[in-house]
């Protein structure tokens, strides 16, 4: 089950741990319908993996060429 979260017409951003399928939530602070909204989200590669094999750079790609 992952993280969502939900904004209640008050303006309340709860973080909740629910179902997929979950489309709204009662607010913890004022007791009204809270419904899911899209959060921001951040994605980092780190360590090895496919940049440092060289996968993204052109660089390499024109020194194979030649």
């Amino acid at each position: 089950m992952p993280i969502y979260e939900f904004e209640c017409p008050n303006g309340t951003i709860t973080e909740k741990f629910v179902k997929i399928g979950t489309k709204e939530i009662i607010c913890p602070t004022c007791h009204k319908k809270a419904k899911k909204v899209i959060s921001l989200c951040n994605f980092h590669l780190k360590g090895g993996g496919w940049f440092s094999d060289g996968y993204s750079s052109t660089r390499d790609n024109k020194a194979k060429k030649k």
